[in-house]
């Protein structure tokens, strides 16, 4: 008997909750959070706790909108699919070039460009041209082969990474919360709205990457539940674990946390364990840049796989491996594309578009939900559905708008280049197919 999901192209479903919870935390938890201690204390001195609250309400505002939209929309693609569905597929196919490459290659790109020049400093060799390249190939090559091999393999590897760059983290928690001085984190002072303003919008910053989690929604097991519960699980993981960490950093290192800008977790370890806990914090940093690469491989790829089953990219990336039921050739074109911008370097404007990128689809997301709602799309399963009408969406959208406010106008010039661009290609490809069907009629 043949294997009829096999010839129909279609992917396993095999994901659960907990999976997605620690998918979406290993994405948004990377090499920002080593440093974003010391940045927020910098920026809003004692008063660190409030920022934290507000961002935590923002960021579950966008989060909660995802999960209704992933309740409605269960195909593969995430993002790309939910904004497809909700307003068509020219908004749907911008959607998922911001989200694959303008936030994922380019951020996956800027990751592994850090990940090798912190290992440069043990290996000085890597700092060469040659040497550096060929370790971001063997990277990539690593990872796109792992993910290759089955959506269980890839998930295996995210969650035990996930869990191993965690530990360190858990670790400096359990100890360091004995040792948190209150004094410490009493607010001695309000800032002022811009200078809060200024605070949320940096965790903002750290807060993004999550949304990439949901582009194996076709490989959920009853999306309807699993889609919010991973969601809000993983939300409430990042917040409990961000706000506990910037306590123990504040309540230890106290007026120093300020001007720890770099390594300010690292610098709480060493205070409370010596230098080894320093040691097996910095190692962290290395462990979490590569479990979010390996995430990314593991999620994204699922962009090029649904736009092209939908006939706006090539053919070829829609393929399915016969063996392991994997998007291989999106899964390697991905890979491909990312390790190219890694080797050419620019880390910080890559960063920059990475996260423009995401928060822009954050914007359509949270449109999509009351698009949906109008048109009543759901599948078969009563989708989850966010209390209070309207209210959630509108304010997940204005925050993402405002935060996008604070861009400086050529960072807004390149977003804006990479949605023109996306645009036009997709009008070159509808352009096309009107040619092609044309001359089909001609033909007959």
């Amino acid at each position: 008997m043949t294997d009829t999901s096999r010839e129909s192209g279609a992917l396993r479903r095999v994901l659960g909750p907990g999976t997605l919870a620690l998918i979406f935390a290993n994405g948004t938890i990377g090499a920002g959070i080593f440093a974003v201690p010391g940045l927020v204390a910098a920026t809003l001195g004692s008063a660190t706790a409030l920022g934290y609250a507000i961002c935590a309400v923002l960021v579950m505002l966008i989060f909660l909108c995802f999960a209704e939209v992933g309740s409605r929309v269960h195909e593969s693609g995430g993002a790309y699919a939910y904004v497809e569905t909700a307003f068509g597929p020219f908004a749907g196919f911008i959607a998922a070039n911001l989200m694959w490459f303008g936030f994922a290659a380019c951020s996956d790109a800027a990751l592994a460009d850090v990940l090798v020049s912190a290992l440069a400093t043990a290996a000085p060799i890597l700092a060469q041209p040659v040497p550096r390249a060929l370790a971001l190939i063997g990277l990539f090559a690593f990872m796109a082969g792992v993910n290759i091999m089955g959506v269980k393999t890839g998930a295996r590897l995210v969650v035990v990474l996930t869990v191993l760059k965690l530990l360190p983290l858990l670790l400096l928690l359990v100890v360091g919360i004995p040792h948190i001085d209150l004094s410490h984190i009493i607010p001695s002072s309000m800032p002022s709205a811009s200078t809060l303003g200024s605070g949320v919008l940096l965790l903002m910053f750290a807060f993004v990457g999550g949304e990439a989690s949901l582009s194996a929604s076709g490989e959920l097991r009853n999306p309807s539940r699993t889609v919010p519960l991973g969601l809000l699980m993983g939300v409430a993981t990042v917040v409990g674990l961000y706000f506990g960490l910037q306590l123990v950093a504040e309540g230890v290192l106290g007026a120093d946390l300020p001007r720890q800008t770099v390594t300010p977790l690292a610098a709480t370890a060493e205070q409370l364990m010596g230098p080894w806990g320093r040691t097996l914090l910095l190692g962290a940093v290395s462990l979490s840049i590569f479990a979010n690469v390996n995430g990314d491989l593991l999620v994204s790829p699922r962009c090029l796989y649904a736009a092209a089953k939908d006939g706006l990219l090539p053919a070829p990336l829609a393929k399915v491996h016969p063996r392991y039921d994997t998007p291989y050739v999106a899964i390697l074109v991905f890979a491909a594309i990312a390790c190219a911008l890694a080797v050419l370097g620019a880390f910080r404007s890559l960063a920059i578009l990475g996260t423009a990128s995401v928060l822009l689809v954050d914007v359509a997301v949270c449109l999509a939900v009351l698009r949906l709602r109008q048109r009543g799309v759901q599948t078969a399963d009563t989708p989850f559905i966010i209390p209070g009408g309207p209210l959630v969406p509108i304010l997940g959208a204005a925050v993402c708008v405002w935060v996008l406010t604070n861009l400086s106008r050529e960072e807004l010039l390149g977003l804006s280049a990479l949605v023109f661009f996306s645009g036009g290609l997709y009008l070159r490809v509808l352009r096309a197919r009107q040619f092609k069907a044309a001359r089909a009629a001609r033909s007959v």
